[in-house]
Formats: structure tokens, sequence, C-alpha cells
């Protein structure tokens, strides 16, 4: 009987071989011949069936779908897992800042530091050019006679809106039709909450078509603030003066009093608002055009030194969140029940989250400028850990794609670049799972 060699099968036939292999028999099968190294690494198939058991980080705020090969996204995502990667200090400024990030369709990376507000360009690969900045503002101020600061708490952007929320106890909306040129002040709301004796720790908004909406919370005050203006795109020169009237302002009361609003996330269909509480470890939901909560307060789980330090949608169903206690934990809107629980490996505070939309979710942590990776699909342990830079302050703010990671500490901004040769890169591996034990 006359036999043939592997490379005389048909394509389809070593594909579908090829796919029942794990990723290292294919690494030792590359390395046999440049025929089958080619076309390994070239064939979807063979790769999608292996990305299906991997943690494939995702890119869910880019404008075009990812162009990279499936075996291109199941290697970032082994030095993603693995802790293989480079990274550098992107910033570093001087006075010790309370930062806030934002990136904005993988194409601008925008920072708050203090009063002002910058806007950097990014790379082709995703890395921001923190060498020159494509613009940068001031955010009006409000001069009050205590210990507050001028800082920008938080800021979100709505389309064309920019929406800022600041420590003084104001917030303002900007506009631009270029989101790389400079945006133009709509409106300088002086007093947001208690004539602005506290601070605005959240802020979010909605834009329609005919109608903009913006929404402030802080952490002393148990009100969620409401402003809504009827507007459109051409009309946006005679829009500053509506916006003065204080008429436009709407209040909502939480039913306990003793709790506070430390942070806000409105959903992709802008009718659902996830409220996270200071004073409580279990979010709120309300249905913003009922004007009523869905999901309600739970007063069993007040806790004065316990908070939401930060909250995100993780889909259309499920809120993710991150406590002061350190737990990072998922809650179905549909049954209001946590589908999902996970801890800090240290047990420390968790302070801001995000989500790629999929699997993975990254929290920052308040000790060494260190991040942590969870997988939704693996309950009870971490992916990894990343010390995105040398000193031990907090992360602040974090945003990633799939192949960076940026997050903001007190003195700096942090880049960590996954898309690397895992054979020539050093390892990071913080993986193992920590005991906690009590003495």
């Amino acid at each position: 009987m006359h036999g043939i060699t592997l490379l005389e099968l048909p394509l389809d036939i070593l594909a579908k071989i090829f796919s029942i292999l794990d990723g290292s028999d294919l690494s030792n099968l590359i390395r046999t011949c440049k025929t089958l190294k080619n076309f390994i690494l070239h064939d979807n198939t063979i790769w999608r069936n292996i990305a299906k058991k991997r943690l494939i980080i995702r890119d869910h705020l880019a404008s075009v779908p990812d162009s990279r090969s499936w075996y291109s996204r199941c290697r970032i995502s082994h030095n993603w897992c693995k802790g293989i990667f480079k990274k550098q200090r992107a910033l570093h400024y001087d006075t010790l800042y309370i930062p806030w990030l934002e990136l904005h369709k993988s194409q601008m990376l925008l920072l708050a530091l203090g009063s002002e507000m910058f806007c950097f360009s990014t790379d082709r690969k995703g890395s921001p050019n923190c060498r020159t900045s494509l613009w940068s503002l001031h955010v009006p101020i409000i001069r009050r006679y205590d210990i507050r600061t001028n800082d920008i708490s938080r800021f979100v952007i709505k389309d064309n809106i920019l929406l800022c929320g600041n420590r003084d106890g104001s917030a303002a909306v900007f506009h631009s039709n270029n989101p790389r040129k400079k945006p133009s002040l709509l409106c300088h709301i002086d007093d947001c909450h208690q004539n602005g004796e506290v601070e605005v720790t959240a802020i979010e908004g909605i834009k329609t078509e005919d109608k903009l909406c913006l929404l402030t919370g802080s952490c002393k005050s148990s009100e969620l603030c409401l402003w809504s203006w009827n507007c459109s795109e051409d009309n946006y020169d005679h829009l500053y003066d509506r916006m003065q009237n204080s008429e436009c302002k709407q209040t909502i009361q939480i039913s306990c009093e003793e709790v506070g609003i430390r942070c806000l996330s409105m959903n992709k269909t802008n009718n659902k608002l996830a409220i996270g509480l200071a004073g409580n470890t279990r979010p709120l939901l309300l249905d913003c055009q009922m004007c009523a909560f869905q999901l309600p307060i739970d007063q069993s789980l007040n806790m004065k030194r316990d908070a939401v330090k930060d909250i995100t949608w993780h889909n259309e169903n499920t809120i993710a969140y991150v406590s002061h206690a350190g737990r990072m934990q998922l809650l179905d809107i549909r049954t209001n029940h946590v589908i999902y629980r996970n801890m800090d490996p240290f047990h420390s505070s968790l302070y801001c989250l995000k989500t790629d939309g999929n699997n993975a979710l990254i929290a920052g942590a308040s000790e060494f400028s260190r991040c942590v990776l969870f997988d939704d699909r693996q309950p009870g342990r971490h992916v990894q850990m990343y010390f995105t830079q040398k000193n031990a302050s907090p992360v602040y703010s974090l945003v990633f794609n799939s192949t960076k990671l940026i997050a903001a500490a007190d003195r700096s901004i942090g880049l960590v670049d996954f898309d690397v040769n895992s054979s020539v890169t050093r390892r990071y591996d913080y993986s193992d799972v920590f005991e906690f034990v009590k003495r």
C-alpha cells in the first residue's frame, strides 16, 4: 500500500486535524517546517476553536472591527493571561492628583488633572502620544471657603457633548463638532447639590437628537439631580442662555437618606441608569423613561464604611461594580441576583472598573499601582495582576483595549503593552491564588 505524507492531505482536512490540537501542540508543529508554519498561522479555523476556550480581550470602543488574525488574538490573549508585557511611563506630573481617564473610540485619550483636561491622540497600535496634546482646557471653578479642591472628579463623553463634574460642587457642559478640537463651553452649573456645599462625585448624560439631559450625584447627598434642555444640532449658539434657567432642574430622592450617590453609569440605549451608592453595597437601577427605581434599595446592606466605588454595564442585562471592601460583582438586573462574585487578591479596596463587554473585567486597586484581570467564567479567582508603575499609589482610573492597558496613578500615567514577542519579553506572572489569614 502506497502511503501519503501529511503535507499531501487537502487543506480542509489539515485544518480539521489541527483544530483538535491545543496551543502547545500547535507551537511545536509550527517549528517543523515553513509550509506548516504559514498554513497554521494564517488559517483562522484552527485558532477560532482555540479562542473559544481562552480569554480574548476585545476592543469594544473601536469604531472598526478588529482586523487581526485569530492567531494574533490568541497570542495576545496568552500574553494577557501569563503577564507577558512591556510597560512604560506615558506621562509624569509633579503634583499629586486624583486623575480620571476616558478612551474615546480608541482614537483619543482624555485625561483630567486637577481642573484642567487634556486630549491626546493615539497611534495605529493604540498607544497615546502624551508628549503633545491635541487640546487642553480649564473647566470653570467656584471658589469655596472650605478644604475642597477645584479638581474634576469625573467626566463622560456623549456623542459631541462633554460633561464634567467638579469637587467644588459645580458641573460643566461642553460641545464640540470635532473631538480633535477644543470644545466650547455650553453651560456651567454653580451649585448642583445642597447649594454647592458638597462635591459632585458622579456625572452622566443622555444625548438624543432633540434633547440633552445632565445627571449628577454626590456621595454626601441622597438626591439625584437632573437638568434637561430641548436642543438640536443647529442651535447650540442659543442654548447657553436657556441652560442657565434653574427651572430645568429636577430631583429624584433615594428612599434612604443615609446613603449618597458615588457613581453613575448609563446603558447604551439611554433608558436605564445604574447607580452606585455610598453607604450601601448594592446598586440601584433607575428606569429613565418612567423615572422610577426598578431595583429598590436593600437597607439591610447599609454599611457606612463601604461604598460602590465604580460601576459600569457589562452587557445589556448585567451591571458590574467594585466596592471599597475589595469586592467585584456582577448583578443581573432581570432577577436582581448577583451572578458573579470575586475579591481582590490582596483584599484591598478597588477604585475603578472597566469591561470589554464580553468576558474580561479589569479593576484598579488601592495600592502599588496594581490592576487585576478577571474572567466572568471563572468565579472565585483572578486571571492575572499587573503592577503598572513603580510606586505605591492607587489606580484611580483605567482604560484598555485589546492590546493596551492605561492606568492613572497620583503622579503618572502607566502604559502596558501586550502586543509583544513572548519569547524575548520578561514574564510577570501573578496569577497565583493567595490565602488571606487572620491573626
